[in-house]
């Protein structure tokens, strides 16, 4: 049984960061016996995990043609955009209360390492550092009722992001409003962190307003 368990996780972590990451786009099929073959496993684990995360709707099931990856609607797109300014805002307040700065420096090494992977066109990168930049400010937040709220939103908030660093433009403009988030901080000025994250949230949001194709 711990096998089957372990597989099946194997399986999932796989398969959730081929989506996440884009390397399996939305609307796409799913090829279970390609997954299956390139983990070397059979295709039972990868199909447990495909129902794992098809309940995190990340994929669905479309009967006989098997899984896809999931397209979000607008509606959706929206709301979970206007959660994230929510949720990134009261992280924020609490922030600026905890952070120690062994955690400004981890957040100011990512966005060195952002820049780099920017000036090296590794948007791959990129993504990546954008993605730790804003799990840097969770913890740093220091809070495990954030952690139980948001974790069932993480990686929708990765795959969005991920979508909008990938339009042209969309990585250079996140990596210049995390600098500037990240002075802003060092500053402890709250009204212009406010200003800076409902501007990076929008530019994000705007950018995914016009892959209409890809996402809805």
């Amino acid at each position: 049984m711990k096998k089957e368990n372990a597989l099946r996780f194997i399986a999932y972590k796989a398969i959730k960061d081929q989506v996440v990451n884009l390397d399996l786009k939305p609307g796409e099929k799913i090829l279970e016996a390609k997954i299956a073959a390139s983990l070397n496993v059979s295709r039972t684990p990868v199909r447990e995990a495909l129902l794992m995360l098809e309940n995190e709707k990340l994929v669905e099931c479309r009967g006989s043609t098997g899984f896809i990856v999931r397209k979000f609607s607008a509606k959706e797109v929206e709301e979970y955009f206007a959660v994230r300014r929510v949720i990134e805002e009261f992280v924020m307040t609490l922030v600026l209360e905890r952070i120690t700065e062994k955690e400004l420096e981890a957040i100011k090494e990512n966005v060195r390492q952002a820049e780099k992977s920017l000036a090296a066109k590794n948007i791959h990168n990129v993504i990546q550092c954008e993605t730790e930049f804003h799990e840097l400010l969770y913890k740093a937040a220091k809070s495990d009722v954030l952690f139980e709220t948001i974790s069932s939103l993480i990686d929708k908030f990765k795959w969005l992001r991920a979508i909008a660093l990938n339009i042209r433009g969309g990585a250079a403009q996140s990596v210049a409003q995390h600098k500037k988030l990240l002075a802003a901080i060092e500053m402890k000025n709250g009204q212009t962190i406010r200003k800076i994250i409902r501007t990076h949230i929008s530019d994000a949001q705007k950018k995914l307003a016009g892959v209409h194709g890809l996402l809805f």
